[in-house]
């Protein structure tokens, strides 16, 4: 028996393009800025790690991370990998000081 798909109204979809991105990347405004989605992870990290290194040191790596799921299908997961990415990498950065 085949699966009949659901009909669409198209508000679906407006949401589903609405959450393309997290992060906004244009090359002539440097780097991609977070987005509502990643600015809790960003003031936790930021909580976690100014005191131990340059809070510049922190937005680069945020920001880097956070530019590799631009394009991610799934956005429910983005702040949950980028938190963990980003935690990993600067605790590594703490150990080596």
């Amino acid at each position: 028996m085949a699966v009949q798909p659901h009909p669409a109204d198209g508000s679906a979809w407006v949401y589903v393009r609405s959450m393309a991105s997290s992060t906004m990347s244009d090359p002539r405004q440097g780097p991609p800025k977070l987005n509502g989605d990643l600015k809790d992870v960003a003031h936790g990290v930021h909580q976690e790690f100014d005191e131990l290194l340059d809070p510049e040191a922190v937005d680069e790596c945020l920001d880097r991370v956070a530019a590799k799921f631009v394009d991610a299908k799934v956005r429910s997961f983005v702040p949950l990998l980028v938190r963990r990415y980003v935690s990993t990498e600067l605790q590594g950065r703490v150990e080596q000081a």
